[in-house]
């Protein structure tokens, strides 16, 4: 039966490597074009990594070096194209960069306006900013758009400089004003990308914020709907430490005692977490559960230990004329637990590889292959499976609402004698968190 399955979940990695190398640099041109550098130049360099010979991304991203004022790597990438390029318009460009470079010295202060200075605030912010500047630049950027509030070129210049300064609050403010009043769709579609991304990082570093995850489906083997929701009051008690209230429901509408589909329980109580690091966390419950099927009720103690990661980008908002509509992305998700009220400890691993089709502002269609593997202690049989399918979701227009998805998959059992399945799931889920 492994060795079955072993080729195909082979095949779905094979069949996603290329368009996953590629998306590295769509990623790094999309989060260029929205003004988020060092996170742009770090997926041309993980593109580079393995297409060293693509000299037009290197040459745009020791451009993208020159822009953040790192000029030593700009020179190495620059030096490297002019000596390996095959193509003379790239050669050349690297050579002149180069020279451009070299000739930078003290001299450049005759380019300057020593004597008059810059005429407007406008100037006076474009004058900074290129001095490397950016407080300077934000107090006449800011000057000039009391001025003229719907200049918002101008705005989003604003909003990348207080991200730069990590003063995310103004940035979002002046993303969302760009996003909700210009007319200009390229504008729109950048504004309204980077205020999605700055309202989760938000969310992830404030005092007080509120996480949500809600999935649920209909299970077409099981003839079965299976739910589950998990939620998080956090509380920042230090650098990396939270802690809060949880609530944890997992259900389903067929299990019984005598015949167990799922663990089904509710539990409440109180958490610890701590970020080991961007994407690995500790987590410590301590709560009060009923088990359901087992009819009890008693204090249940549940450490976890979670990474998870996501590589390439999916495309946030898209308006109607937007040149990029496809990306592509993985996910991938690791849990190890202890469970002390069915005395278990848990493995969990899952990963997905996703092609992402915007329809139109948040809206978008998935087509996605996915991999799961599940094991635990006490050898269950329901609780020891891989599963290996593929799907669709959508998701509508409206920033925070439920995706819809159907996926028909094949599982495979390690212990006891249930039997594999093939399974459609058709269901919604929702992921959500916000500052409050």
């Amino acid at each position: 039966m492994l060795k079955r399955l072993l080729p195909l979940f082979l095949l779905s990695i094979i069949l996603t490597s290329t368009a996953y190398t590629q998306n590295l640099a769509d990623s790094g041109y999309y989060y260029q074009k929205i003004g988020f550098k060092d996170k742009a130049s770090g997926f041309f360099e993980e593109y580079l990594y393995t297409n060293y010979t693509n000299y037009q991304v290197r040459l745009d991203l020791a451009y993208l070096y020159m822009d953040m004022r790192e000029t030593n790597k700009a020179r190495e990438q620059f030096d490297y194209v002019a000596k390996n390029s095959p193509n003379e318009n790239e050669v050349k460009m690297a050579k002149d960069a180069l020279a451009n470079i070299d000739g930078s010295t003290g001299n450049n202060n005759q380019n300057q306006q020593t004597t008059t200075g810059p005429s407007s605030d406008l100037d006076s912010g474009y004058y900074y900013l290129n001095q490397g500047n950016k407080k300077k630049a934000a107090v006449h950027f800011e000057r000039h758009l009391s001025q003229k509030p719907k200049d918002h070129k101008v705005r989003l210049q604003l909003a990348y400089i207080y991200y730069d300064q990590r003063k995310l609050d103004k940035s979002l403010y002046n993303f969302e004003y760009v996003g909700k009043r210009s007319s200009d769709a390229g504008d729109v579609e950048i504004a309204r990308s980077s205020a999605f991304a700055i309202k989760d990082e938000l969310a992830g570093t404030s005092k007080r914020s509120l996480d949500l995850y809600f999935y649920n489906y209909y299970d077409s083997f099981q003839e079965n709907y299976i739910a589950n929701l998990v939620m998080h009051l956090n509380f920042r008690i230090g650098p990396q430490f939270y802690a809060g209230p949880y609530l944890d429901v997992y259900t389903d509408t067929r299990s019984s005692k005598t015949l167990v589909y799922n663990d089904r329980f509710v539990e409440i109580g109180g958490f610890f977490r701590y970020n080991i690091l961007k994407n690995l966390m500790f987590e410590f419950r301590l709560g009060y559960t009923k088990q359901i099927d087992l009819d009890t009720q008693r204090i249940n103690i549940k450490p976890m230990l979670i990474y998870f990661n996501r590589f390439g980008d999916a495309k946030i908002y898209s308006k109607s004329k937007s040149t990029s509509k496809t990306s592509f992305y993985m996910d991938i998700y690791y849990a190890a637990m202890y469970d002390y009220k069915y005395k278990n400890a848990f493995l969990q691993a899952t990963m997905q590889q996703v092609v992402r089709f915007s329809t139109g502002g948040y809206s978008y269609v998935e087509n996605y292959l996915v991999e799961n593997a599940q094991f635990d202690s006490r050898k269950l049989d329901y609780n020891n499976y891989f599963e290996i399918g593929t799907g669709i979701r959508f998701k509508p227009n409206v920033a925070i609402f439920p995706v819809i998805f159907v996926e028909p998959s094949y599982k495979a059992y390690f212990y006891g004698e249930r039997k594999n399945s093939f399974q459609v799931k058709a269901g919604f889920f929702l992921n959500f968190r916000t500052k409050i």
